[in-house]
């Protein structure tokens, strides 16, 4: 028993047993005044401790646990798994741009990209991958996919101070020393406006922060050129810079980043294409109608418990199944007993099946236009492959009328009883489990038998494996007797 020690105020101990009127030996009876006095000062003579609320913590500023949550889901949604945040403040983002420590993976970088992309080892790859992800123009134009790609053709030039440095062909970054502007323009980013030379886009909190040309200057992290190659009658006119000093500078050449990006847009395609012929209503569509679903089909991936499909909602896309599964539910009444031996009615899920990589769902209720008759959830972390509702409802009225013959409901087939007698199978199985392991766990009791303590605990024994190819060899008490000599 927990006993809660109380700190005693004696100035009111005092009091209290100074009070006239009180029961003593001279005293036979305490007067009701006496009474009065007593109970308003007993309470008094305790010190209470002021509880410890939990108090708010204050926004910081600064530090290494400023952490940015946003886009901390790579699923694509908001999540409320916690994990997903603890892990982003057990990371702190402890490189920031133009910090001593950017500067010198800047320097790493530069020394690794001396070497010939074909003499570079695998770690040292991997290095340029985590190190473009540190500068944010690369990283906020480039996908995982494109980085990984384009880190082994990824070069090195060395500009003397005075040198024209051409951007017109390539994304450049500077790694040592430092460049100006010498024309208008100086950075084009994908799907966007070009960058004056009277404007520096500060990466770190995204402001722009206003700068006369002459005043204009690009540092170590900073950026020029463009990824897309301009036409020919702009290359004279924008994108070129002059150095102050000796620089090293990295860069992406246009034509490497259009030949990846073109590699990885077939892989995709085809990726899309395999998917949906790899699902059985699919497999003999031919490769016309293919191509128009794929162009409409988009990736999304989903936490486990996920729900995609509602019942009796009409589903709002048709999912292929590229990675996990999901389980399928529906919802039957019940008869469920109350601890005191009652019964009562209630609404039970009920597992009816599951859906595996390249199944897919949702075509018949957009089609008929009819609610779901299950509940579908994602048993694992999955991959999608989607395409809305209203894409379906825009395609080619003979692509819509094949769908009509080839798709089916899935788990059509079960029915209520079915569902009911499987409930119920589930449920004695499940209590005639719980019966044995009471009893067996009562034995046990009984017994004074403690499995994995004392003398109950049983090692397991390895045999060579040609005794059991054999069937023969020692036995268990020979092979203990034989370890003990």
């Amino acid at each position: 028993m927990h006993i809660s020690l109380k700190k005693v105020n004696y100035d009111q101990l005092d009091k209290l047993l100074n009070i006239s009127g009180l029961q003593k030996t001279k005293n036979e009876y305490t007067t009701e005044e006496a009474h009065r006095k007593f109970m308003k000062l007993y309470p008094k003579i305790f010190i209470e401790r002021k509880p410890i609320l939990p108090g708010i913590p204050t926004k910081r500023t600064k530090g290494v646990h400023n952490c940015e949550f946003e886009n901390i889901n790579e699923f694509g949604e908001d999540s409320h798994n916690i994990t997903l945040y603890l892990n982003k403040i057990k990371i702190p983002q402890a490189v920031h741009f133009g910090s001593p420590v950017y500067k010198e993976k800047m320097i790493i970088l530069s020394k690794i990209l001396k070497k010939i992309p074909v003499l570079r080892s695998p770690e040292e790859h991997e290095t340029v991958y985590r190190t473009l992800k540190l500068i944010p123009d690369i990283n906020s134009q480039l996908s995982d996919e494109e980085l990984r790609e384009l880190m082994t053709c990824i070069v090195r030039e060395y500009w003397v101070k005075g040198s024209t440095v051409d951007g017109s062909q390539g994304f450049y970054a500077i790694l040592r020393g430092s460049a100006r502007p010498q024309t208008k323009y100086y950075k084009k980013l994908l799907g966007r406006n070009f960058v004056s030379s009277s404007f520096l886009l500060c990466p770190r909190n995204a402001a722009m922060i206003s700068y006369s040309s002459s005043q204009t200057l690009l540092g170590v992290g900073s950026c020029f050129g463009t990824l897309i190659p301009l036409p020919t009658r702009l290359q004279l006119d924008a994108l070129t810079i002059i150095t102050e000093e000796n620089c090293d500078i990295l860069k992406i050449a246009s034509t490497e980043y259009l030949r990846v990006k073109e590699e990885l847009a077939k892989r995709e395609k085809l990726a899309k294409e395999e998917l949906i012929r790899g699902s059985p209503f699919y497999q003999n569509w031919p490769l016309v109608f293919i191509f128009q679903l794929t162009a409409h089909l988009k990736w999304k991936k989903f936490l486990k418990g996920h729900v995609l499909t509602k019942v009796g909602e009409i589903s709002k896309y048709v999912g292929f199944i590229k990675s996990g599964y999901c389980n399928a539910f529906r919802t039957i009444p019940a008869l469920v007993k109350l601890p005191l031996g009652k019964m009562t009615k209630q609404m039970k899920q009920v597992l009816i099946g599951k859906l595996h990589p390249k199944q897919s769902f949702g075509e018949v209720s957009i089609l008929f236009q009819i609610p779901s008759t299950y509940t579908l959830k994602a048993a694992t972390p999955v991959e999608l492959g989607l395409i809305e509702a209203s894409d379906i409802s825009d395609l080619d009225p003979d692509i819509r009328m094949l769908l009509l013959q080839t798709v089916k409901p899935s788990f059509e087939n079960i029915t209520k009883d079915n569902l009911k007698f499987d409930y119920i199978k589930k449920k004695i199985e499940a209590e005639w489990k719980n019966t044995k392991d009471m009893a067996v766990n009562d034995v046990l009791l009984h017994s004074g038998i403690i499995p994995g303590f004392g003398k109950w605990v049983h090692e397991h024994v390895r045999f060579e494996k040609c005794e059991k190819e054999h069937g023969g060899g020692l036995n268990v008490a020979a092979y203990k007797k034989q370890q003990n000599m």
